[in-house]
């Protein structure tokens, strides 16, 4: 049997190595602000009132399967602003907690800054000249050591597992609001 034949997709765009990069007036501070205030507009227009959230009136133990499957799907969608928030959280919760991660995060992060503002032709250290090419890969190979030793994994699965349980809990003992009821007789 014969192998198939390759056939090169065309682009429009070629890739030319490397990937875009923010305008020069642009600093990254104020494209990372940029990207929080659309967050904020997109994502946590949603965000439901604390009291409502956490109403104890409305936590029951669901009395079967299709009962809690009807509680995520309505819960999941209706507080997701706020789940949200529980899972930035657990997440900023697990970077305090563990200082070599967030040591090697802000080390990364800043020395990602610092390679930004090089500019192309290289910054001279010692006698040898470094272009930005050349200081991101010796920062991406400082930075996997750092990040192995930070115990970077577990805290991604501590992080998903805590979360899940917190917010899973949650919209399972969570009862539908009335306008679910409704929302489902019709």
């Amino acid at each position: 049997m014969a192998a198939p034949t390759y056939t090169p997709v065309p682009t429009s765009i070629p890739f030319n190595g490397s990937f875009p990069q923010p305008s020069s007036n642009e600093s990254p501070a104020t494209v990372g602000l940029n990207y929080i205030r659309k967050f904020r507009e997109e994502r946590l227009s949603s965000l439901r009132p604390f009291s409502e959230f956490f109403d104890s009136n409305r936590l029951s133990k669901p009395n079967n399967f299709a009962s809690i499957t009807s509680r995520f799907n309505y819960n999941l969608n209706y507080f997701q602003g706020n789940y949200l928030l529980v899972f930035l959280g657990i997440t900023a919760y697990s970077l305090i907690t563990n200082v070599m991660l967030l040591f090697s995060v802000a080390f990364v992060a800043g020395g990602m800054h610092y390679i930004s503002r090089v500019p192309p032709e290289g910054v001279v250290i010692g006698s040898s000249t470094w272009t930005p090419r050349q200081l991101q890969t010796g920062l991406m190979c400082v930075s996997i050591p750092l990040f192995f030793f930070s115990s970077t994994i577990g805290t991604v699965f501590w992080i998903i597992g805590a979360s899940a349980v917190t917010i899973l809990g949650h919209a399972a003992f969570m009862q539908e609001g009335v306008d679910g009821n409704f929302s489902s007789n019709v």
